[in-house]
């Protein structure tokens, strides 16, 4: 039931996110939209009173929807922007906020052509490094690419990394796991 659930909500975050998209694109506005959405999940990423109001039933959808605008005032969120994160508020949606605003990035991403990759590595790439990796997978996706990186200590060394749906794990902790199944096997 709960998978139900996850599914639905996810599916209702697509359909705000889609008429978002399409209202920024019929004004002109979607950079602006998608740095501004952007905004909100680095937010609440950073603050446990954000996501908490967000998610928290005890707080009503009128207060959510007036500590939506008051933080999009404050944060200088676009008039379209502001008014997206109070509608969702009142409509009892506000624990789909940043749902909705990571499939708005995905849409524009589509829009402009763009694939998005994320590298994760045991060390932070240098600026080379990521230059080159970047280099590389737009050659071989055939657009541009928008590289995300990730730090992950217990990778040990290598790199796993995503495209789309596609993870290519060259990570030296998924080496030794394997060579680990395949002694127990022997």
């Amino acid at each position: 039931m709960a998978a139900a659930s996850a599914s639905h909500a996810n599916e209702t975050a697509r359909r705000y996110a889609s008429a978002l998209f399409d209202l920024a694109n019929e004004k002109g506005e979607l950079p602006t939209v998608d740095k501004d959405l952007k905004d909100v999940i680095s937010m609440a990423k950073a603050s446990v009173d954000l996501t908490r109001l967000l998610d928290s039933p005890a707080f009503s959808r009128d207060a959510k929807s007036k500590a939506l605008r008051a933080l999009a005032d404050k944060a200088k969120f676009s008039k379209m922007v502001s008014n997206f994160l109070a509608t969702m508020a009142m409509n009892g949606r506000a624990n789909e906020i940043v749902d909705a605003a990571g499939h708005f990035d995905e849409l524009y991403a589509k829009h402009r052509g763009v694939k998005r990759a994320v590298a994760r590595t045991a060390e932070e790439m240098t600026a080379a490094q990521r230059k080159k990796l970047e280099a590389v997978l737009a050659k071989a996706v055939g657009s541009d690419v928008e590289l995300e990186t990730e730090v992950v200590p217990g990778l040990i060394g290598g790199i796993q990394l995503r495209v789309g749906s596609t993870l290519i794990d060259a990570s030296v902790a998924s080496k030794l796991e394997r060579m680990n199944t395949a002694m127990k096997g022997a």
